[in-house]
């Protein structure tokens, strides 16, 4: 890892280390010289906008950051306000340094802090990230909802009602008429079935039971009638923004949860299991009693606890360690960053790839492609709708799933022949548990129902709820299909499911292979899983990445990717092995399916 690398990195660590604990007096004074220089300040606000924004933009110009430029500095919040290009806005009013903010310097003083115009792009994300953003939890939306809109007269509690605030790419399975919408009230009564994404929304607005509640799909909650939470299944965090003791309540079909005020939480509850982790402040879990009185159940910060109700045993009580990686939704997206330099294109140029899209930066004319480093002519990908861009360190990576449309499609065919062996590379980080395509090859011409078939899928799955003939299979894996074009074979004699599921908000090498009657797919190094296959790769497809279809959003991948690489050979697994340390990374333990 190159010196500015590692120093972005030591930058990256401190500013989310001060989101849980005091900085000491020499990581103060580091943060501040590694903020002050241009690449700092660049990856600072870059951090710090993906830990403000549940909407991961990528951006300044989120809600929440336009909302965060409004307080700070008493003007308008726009989406306009400021460029994700980088035009800068010249601020009135920041900090002297991080010192203060770290010493939870009040809004009221950073407001009335004064420089001088000298001040450049760079510095004046300093004094943001001082005034403001580092005092707050910057895990969690600022989003709020808009204080002209008063609740409506029946609904059946004197608080604001509960509000969506932000939210990745959702599907809901609605109850009744109500489809979820950023803005709008939730009445009571009312059920949320979240299928895939995760969505954020405010409970209790004025009130000392004032939260955010991050709900991670599948996942259904309930609004009671005065407007708290019924938490009926799958993976939710709270946080609890009030003061006092036992603010928030959440009832669940194990008992009922009440967080104390300025804590973080997160849940899960599957069938007759529930879990409760306690990330910061304290809760009480009531048990409902079984066949005799159940005692209330104290966490601290740190703490969990999972508690099983079974018909016969009455409930069983287990404590253990808190664990934050179980959620998703704590992580920004800019959570472990890839770093990948000339040693790691090397190592792939020596494997001599068919296809090698790095993403670094476009070639051509609006809307531009990336040109193709490998051995295949005419291979360059062509840009689909608006992907975004992520940057670590002096590694750009290609963001997919924020736009209404983001991907990639081959500008040729390929191959240009039938294909016994080959190997597709690539580094995929999903952004959430959901089903979307990663990486096809479907044929030329649609079908008449404006569907094309596909020899070759790789695709992040999540609870099948929708496709009839998945409803059997394991969540939340990497999913490896390859077939015929037009083959009548069922599904089961081509699907292939990693043995562990995928990791949301975290780098994986995944590779997909083919020789000779052997399929294989490979997570991070290891031979995940494998099956008998003897159809050839078939010729003259389409290659896409990001979505099923080229002219549909259907399936579409949320998530960063990276270094795709294709071969019309079947790789070693020391060839793999040797990109994956190439990269930086150590090669994952072998793992039980």
């Amino acid at each position: 890892m190159s010196a500015d690398n590692h120093q972005l990195q030591t930058l990256r660590t401190l500013i989310v280390k001060s989101q849980y604990e005091s900085l000491s007096e020499s990581e103060i004074t580091q943060l501040n010289t590694l903020i002050c220089s241009e690449k700092g300040a660049l990856e600072a606000v870059a951090l710090i906008d993906q830990l403000c924004a549940l909407t991961d933009s990528g951006g300044l110009d989120s809600l929440p950051m336009a909302e965060v430029l409004s307080e700070a500095f008493g003007r308008e919040a726009t989406s306009g306000t400021v460029s994700r290009h980088g035009e800068s806005v010249s601020p009135k009013n920041v900090p002297a340094s991080l010192d203060d903010a770290n010493a939870g310097l009040s809004r009221e003083r950073a407001a009335s802090s004064s420089q001088p115009n000298r001040w450049t792009k760079a510095y004046w994300w300093v004094g943001l990230a001082a005034s403001h953003l580092l005092i707050a939890s910057l895990a969690w939306s600022l989003a709020k909802p808009s204080s002209n809109n008063a609740p409506p007269a029946d609904l059946a509690f004197d608080a604001w009602p509960p509000q969506l605030v932000s939210m990745t790419a959702c599907v809901w399975r609605t109850s009744g008429d109500l489809v979820p919408t950023i803005g709008a009230p939730i009445r009571s009564g009312e059920i949320l079935n979240l299928v895939e994404g995760i969505a954020e929304f405010r409970i209790g607005e004025s009130t000392p039971g004032e939260a955010l509640v991050r709900l991670e799909g599948p996942a259904s909650v309930h609004i009671r009638n005065d407007g708290g939470l019924g938490f009926l299944d799958g993976s939710m965090t709270v946080k609890s923004l009030g003061i006092g003791s036992r603010n928030v309540t959440v009832e669940t079909p194990i008992g009922t949860v009440l967080v104390d005020g300025q804590s973080s939480i997160g849940m899960v509850l599957s069938d007759a299991e529930s879990e409760v982790h306690v990330f910061a402040g304290r809760v009480l879990v009531q048990p409902i009693p079984m066949a005799a009185a159940a005692p209330a159940i104290k966490l601290a910060e740190g703490e969990a606890v999972r508690i099983s109700a079974k018909s016969e045993e009455g409930l069983t009580v287990v404590k253990f360690e808190a664990s934050e990686a179980n959620f998703a939704s704590v992580r920004s997206p800019g959570f472990d960053p890839l770093y990948l330099g000339e040693e790691y294109v090397h190592a792939v140029l020596d494997s001599q790839p068919s296809v090698y899209w790095r993403f670094e930066g476009l070639t051509g004319e609006y809307p531009g492609f990336v040109e193709n480093q490998g051995s295949a002519p005419g291979m360059h990908a062509v840009v689909i709708g608006n992907p975004g861009w992520r940057q670590y360190g002096d590694n750009r990576v290609a963001e997919l799933g924020s736009s209404t449309s983001s991907a990639f499609r081959s500008l040729e065919p390929w191959p240009l022949k039938p294909l016994d062996e080959y190997t597709i590379e690539m580094w995929v980080k999903p952004l959430l548990f959901h089903h979307g395509e990663v990486i096809c090859m479907h044929d030329l011409e649609a079908l008449a129902d404006g569907r094309y078939p596909h020899t070759m899928m790789l695709e992040a799955t999540s609870h099948h709820y929708f496709t009839h003939r998945l409803t059997d299979s394991p969540p939340n894996r990497f999913r490896f299909v390859h077939r015929a074009l037009g083959a009548a074979k069922p599904i089961s004699a081509t699907n292939l499911f990693a043995g562990s599921q995928y990791k949301a908000r975290e780098w994986q090498h995944v590779v997909a292979q083919k020789k000779g009657n052997q399929q294989m797919l490979w997570i991070d190094g290891q031979l995940s899983a494998e099956r008998d296959n003897p159809v050839p790769l078939n010729e003259n497809v389409q290659i896409l990445i990001g979505q099923v279809y080229p002219d549909s959003v259907y399936r579409r991948f949320v998530g960063q990717i990276d270094e795709v690489a294709l071969y019309d050979r079947c790789l070693t697994p020391q060839e793999l092995r040797t990109h994956i340390k190439a990269a930086g990374r150590s090669v994952a333990p072998k793992q039980a399916n």
